[in-house]
Formats: C-alpha cells, sequence, structure tokens
C-alpha cells in the first residue's frame, strides 16, 4: 500500500495494540535517536532480550545496551537472525551502504525501520531486496521520555499488519502520527528539529531569571515547571494559545509589558525562521 496524505492514523501513548512481548528487534546504531527508540520500544512492551542492539564494536555495543536495558548482540548476523524488526540507527551518508550491507541478511518478514533524515524510501528499497518492507520514522528526542513525536512514513510494500505493528512500538514516544514523504519536511521544521529550538529558549529564559536575582537551581526548576504547565495546558483544554495567552495578559500589566518586548525583539520571526531553515535542510539533503 502506498502513502496517502489523508488524514493521519495517529498513535496515543496510551493506545492498544499488538502483543509486543515475543517481537525480535535488530537495533544497528544505539546512537543519538536510535537509542531513545530502544527506550520507546523497551516501554511499549518489548522484551529486554528480544531487543539486540549492534554498534560500532562489540564494547560499544556492551555499553549502549547496558545502559539501554536491552541486550548486546555477538554479532550483526546474530542480531538479524529471526528479527521481525531492524532499525537502522546510522548517520543519513551511511544509511545505504548499510542497507546494502544487510541485504543478504535480512529476513525477508521483517520491516525495516529507518531513523535517516534525507533518505527516501524509494532509495532504501532499492538498496534492498525486491518485496523488503522499509518504513520511514522521524523521531525527537523527548521520546525518550514518553512526551515526543515520531512522524512515520510507510513505504510501498508495508502491510497492514506490519503498519499496525510499527504504531504499536512507538505508541508510548507520546505521539505517532503517519505523514507522507512531502510532509516530512515541515514535520522536522515542527517536531523533529523543535526541541533543541526549545531547550534553546528555556536556556535563555533560565539565564535571564538568573540574571534577575534567582539562583539557578531554583530558576531553572521555574522555568522548566511553567514551560511543562502551559504546553499541558494546551493539550488537555484544547485552547487556541492566543486565546490563554491573552488571559493572562491584564491591561498595562506585567505580562503585556513582556510580550511587546518580545515583538519587538523578533522572537516569533527568529522561531518562524528557525523551523523554516530546518526543513529547508531537509529537503536539501533529500536533492529537491
Amino acid at each position: 500500500m502506498t502513502e496517502s496524505a489523508a488524514t493521519p492514523q495517529t498513535t496515543p501513548a496510551d493506545a492498544q495494540g499488538p502483543d509486543l512481548s515475543g517481537v525480535r528487534i535488530a537495533l544497528i546504531g544505539a546512537g543519538n535517536m536510535g537509542g531513545p527508540v530502544a527506550r520507546t520500544f523497551l516501554s511499549a512492551g518489548v522484551r529486554a532480550e528480544n531487543l539486540q542492539v549492534v554498534n560500532s564494536s562489540a564494547a560499544s555495543s556492551e555499553r549502549a545496551a547496558a545502559e539501554l536495558g536491552a541486550t548486546a548482540a555477538g554479532s550483526r548476523g546474530d542480531a538479524l537472525e529471526g528479527a521481525d524488526v531492524v532499525v537502522l540507527g546510522v548517520k543519513p551518508y551511511q544509511i545505504l551502504d548499510l542497507a546494502s550491507e544487510v541485504r543478504e541478511q535480512l529476513p525477508a518478514g521483517a520491516v525495516v525501520i529507518s531513523l535517516a533524515a534525507g533518505v527516501t524510501l524509494a532509495a532504501i528499497e532499492q538498496a534492498l531486496a525486491d518485496g523488503q518492507s522499509v518504513v520511514r520514522a522521524m523521531p525527537n528526542t523527548p521520546i525518550s521520555v514518553g512526551e515526543g513525536a515520531v512522524g512515520l512514513m510507510r513505504g510501498s510494500v508495508v502491510t497492514d499488519e506490519q503498519h499496525e505493528l510499527v504504531h504499536a512500538l512507538f505508541a508510548g514516544a507520546g505521539v505517532a502520527v503517519d505523514i507522507t514523504e512531502e510532509q516530512v519536511h515541515a514535520f522536522i521544521g515542527a517536531a523533529g528539529s523543535l526541541s533543541a529550538f526549545a531547550f534553546v529558549i528555556i536556556e535563555a529564559m533560565t539565564d535571564e531569571a538568573v540574571r534577575l536575582g534567582l539562583k539557578r537551581d531554583l530558576a531553572a526548576s521555574l522555568v522548566q515547571q511553567t514551560m511543562r504547565g502551559a504546553a499541558t495546558m494546551l493539550t488537555e483544554s484544547g485552547t487556541h494559545p492566543a486565546v490563554a495567552k491573552n488571559g493572562v495578559s491584564s491591561p498595562g500589566g506585567t505580562t503585556v509589558q513582556g510580550l511587546a518586548a518580545l515583538e519587538r525583539e523578533g522572537v516569533r520571526s527568529g522561531v518562524a525562521a528557525a523551523m523554516a531553515a530546518a526543513a529547508q535542510k531537509s529537503r536539501e539533503m533529500t536533492g529537491e
């Protein structure tokens, strides 16, 4: 089944799905994104002994497996043997070479999940054997605490059962949503890279709170809790951000003075520019 621009399927954190206790997963590359993905799978119900980690060396595999609570594979071949899901967690420039290397070792019924930005489904499918199921997943790092987002792109031969399995694996990520490859650039700006932008804003707020007189640990606690609370309010109430903003903006008060300063300093346009730049880089990586 090919991907569609129709209303996407979304998997919330509390969704019910297939039993994952017997699902065997090979994770090749447990780095900045592979690690959070592994934690998400384990929280969804994958058993530690069934999540086989393969890094560039045996020592690296052992360290990553111990940190994640997974199992270090003796070799790449050991991890791939009998795997139901194979996660390719290497850098984008390595992904097609890795796909070619494992092509003959992949179980025919396994679904391959690529975490690489900028490498299309068609390119990965071409590097693998005919009929191999491929899904692209674009997660952000907050999935490691169950508060992130994952964009899923379905390859041309992925079955409904495999599609359901992938959604179940990412059910604990926060939200997992089906997108098209045309939408992935916008997704990267709106979710994939956005956590880094949020970290910068939180850092700036914390530094300013310290300058205004608060101790750093107190400043960090207040800023992080307030940002978490503001996001939770919007999520749970469904209130538009502009309405919520107006609700705390008394005429002539402290908040409206601060909001006016934000507009003068171009914070809104700066955030938009950062998101647009991330999306544009994604297009360039894909060759568009």
